[in-house]
């Protein structure tokens, strides 16, 4: 049996940090109340110290702690907790393997206010092959795999949809873009549209996340960034209705996890992907 089993087990609960070998966990010393978690166990040194109140050790003095005398096993060769948590992610959630056509050329424009540099960095290209003639295409990254390209139409054509995904059936319940870029997932920003996402990256927030659609914040997105070890997140929806409907619906399940959250008031008429350099830092002060 490993920690993570044993706290699973006994029905603890833990949360992941940007470090792929630590996790979180409230103090066990028994001397505060630690609703945000503050005890930090190195899967890889077997050691654990809590921020709060100092108390600290090895294994066998955290397990004292908990009332366990087990002997566990430890992988100090290989970033333990991310393997653990992506294979539970991927148990529950099911990738598509998409092919990227064969014919696809980079896209070296700007588009949609969106410089050359960000869209190369997202792998920005064209194709004339399924179906994506005349689109700008993304392809969406999660934990390394595949799960569909977005394009964008190009030429706004009265007979051409604005946006064509594919595959058609593509799942995005699950799909929070682009999280597999996010160098540290502790604060994030939450967005509805994937260029609302490349805006506020070339703004420099590069902790946006596209959640795909106002009402396409899922419980499965929720378990997600739980997991992930966000502790804050900043909800920019579009000043619409539908937007701030959005906005309350996902603070209020975030609240359900304790994942501290602000919805965040744009100016009239203008959505995330629009906002100017100076208007971005106004919202976010």
């Amino acid at each position: 049996m490993n920690l993570v089993d044993l706290l699973e087990k006994r029905g603890i609960e833990y949360r992941k940090t940007n470090n792929p070998s630590e996790i979180l966990i409230s103090c066990t010393s028994g001397q505060h109340v630690d609703k945000s978690p503050s005890l930090s166990f190195n899967l890889e040194k077997e050691m654990f110290h809590c921020w709060s109140c100092g108390f600290g050790g090895g294994t066998t003095k955290f397990l004292a702690s908990i009332g366990e005398t087990v002997i566990l096993d430890f992988d100090s060769k290989h970033p333990y907790m991310l393997k653990k948590l992506k294979q539970k992610l991927e148990a529950k959630m099911e990738l598509n393997t998409v092919q990227l056509p064969d014919d696809r050329q980079i896209f070296v424009e700007e588009f949609k206010g969106i410089d050359i540099k960000v869209l190369k960095e997202f792998n920005t290209f064209t194709t004339s092959k399924m179906g994506l003639l005349d689109y700008v295409c993304i392809p969406v990254y999660q934990f390394g795999k595949i799960k569909f390209i977005e394009g964008r139409s190009i030429k706004n054509l009265a007979n051409q949809s604005k946006y064509n995904r594919q595959p058609k059936n593509a799942v995005v319940s699950d799909c929070l873009f682009p999280i597999d870029k996010i160098k540290n997932t502790n604060y994030v920003i939450l967005v509805e549209g994937i260029f609302d996402m490349l805006n506020m990256w070339q703004l420099g927030y590069t902790n946006t996340l596209c959640i795909f659609g106002a009402s396409n914040f899922s419980k499965k997105k929720l378990e997600m960034i739980d997991r992930l070890g966000v502790t804050r997140v900043d909800i920019m929806m579009d000043p619409d209705n539908a937007g701030q409907m959005a906005a309350t619906k996902i603070a209020n399940a975030l609240d359900t996890k304790n994942i501290f959250s602000r919805i965040i008031k744009l100016p009239d008429g203008v959505d995330p992907g629009e906002l100017t350099q100076r208007q971005a830092e106004n919202c976010l002060r």
